[in-house]
């Protein structure tokens, strides 16, 4: 079908919006305040690096909730290594009550369990003296919730099931205490989920939600204001549990203390290669510029790609889709309807 005269019109009225738009953007750059920069140079020597990823699939059919967990650990460096972990389960829908409340809870188990494995991944090759890195941040690790109780109906393939979907939460906050007790642990998010340079780079926009702090530290970087080498900018450190986001600052007082271990948390930004863009750094501890330095310099040889190569390699190793599982569960004799045959779809 030809591009109506219509579609060209409203495309060209929502264009000249959008410029007005990215003009008061860019009239910001003036207000952007500097910040430190600090630039990363391997200096040899060279340490292990330690990194886990996970992938998970949930799917549901007319009479259960079915779900599947992977997760890879490998270690880069003088000694490389590899573990796989896994998890499944299933959950059957109650006839009467509704599926909803089972879709939820399947869900938020299968990825509290991913983030329970991935974290078990790098306690299983860590020794001490390597730099742990996950994928995500530190808070998306945390992410907190009112967790319900777990199904009584729920099976899980290796586990003895959980009362609550809190406690794989507390699992997995016990285990990144331990890790960061035997090695510096490193979260790299790709994506954020709150701002926390806006105030003190932009405080005029401090209470406003329509800028983050990608947008300031690009709005640098066009400036001038940010080499192109690997770098990171001046840390921030969140000392008290009110300081967090949201809703991790509104713990229960029972659950404070698997936080409080991990606090003061580091956050800055660190930029590995002038094609890439800044990743956000979340760390336990409150880590001095000197530490962040010494750390994050060790992750250039594993980085000139932009991203660290062991974050990379876990990625791929753990990717599962449910083709792959629908395979393994028609070989295994197990067909189950979806309801949606008529459209296609089987398994």
């Amino acid at each position: 079908m030809p591009v109506s005269n219509e579609f060209v019109a409203v495309l060209a009225s929502l264009f000249s919006r959008f410029g007005a738009d990215l003009s008061s953007i860019n009239d910001l750059m003036s207000l952007v305040r500097d910040v430190n920069v600090y630039r990363l140079v391997f200096r040899g020597g060279g340490v292990d690096v330690v990194a886990s990823d996970s992938s998970r699939v949930v799917k549901k059919f007319r009479v259960a909730m079915v779900f599947g967990v992977q997760a890879s650990g490998v270690r880069f460096g003088a000694r490389r290594g590899a573990v796989d972990d896994a998890e499944a389960g299933y959950c059957i829908i109650p006839p009467s009550s509704g599926s909803a409340p089972v879709d939820s809870v399947v869900r938020r188990v299968a990825m509290f369990l991913s983030r329970e494995l991935e974290v078990s991944a790098v306690q299983r090759l860590v020794d001490g003296g390597e730099v742990a890195l996950f994928d995500g941040s530190l808070f998306s690790f945390l992410w907190y919730a009112k967790h319900p109780e777990i199904p009584e109906n729920m099976v899980f393939a290796k586990r003895v099931k959980p009362s609550m979907v809190r406690d794989l939460w507390r699992s997995t906050a016990s285990r990144i205490a331990d890790v960061a007790k035997k090695t510096r642990a490193i979260f790299i998010a790709k994506t954020i989920r709150r701002s926390y340079y806006v105030e003190k780079l932009v405080p005029e926009y401090s209470t406003s939600n329509t800028i983050n702090d990608l947008l300031v530290l690009d709005l640098l970087r066009r400036r001038g204001s940010l080499p192109k080498e690997p770098h990171f900018i001046e840390p921030i450190h969140i000392e008290k549990v009110s300081d967090l986001p949201l809703p991790l600052a509104r713990l229960d007082p029972e659950d404070e203390q698997y936080i409080e271990k991990l606090l003061p948390i580091t956050v800055t930004y660190v930029t590995f290669s002038s094609r890439t863009p800044p990743y956000q750094v979340t760390a336990p501890g409150k880590l001095s510029v000197e530490e962040l330095s010494e750390v994050l310099s060790n992750l250039i040889p594993y980085s000139l790609s932009g991203y660290p190569d062991p974050l990379r390699v876990a990625h791929v190793r753990c990717k599962l889709s449910w083709q792959e599982v629908s395979v393994i569960l028609a070989k295994a004799g197990f067909v189950l309807s979806s309801g949606r045959e008529l459209l296609g779809e089987f398994m």
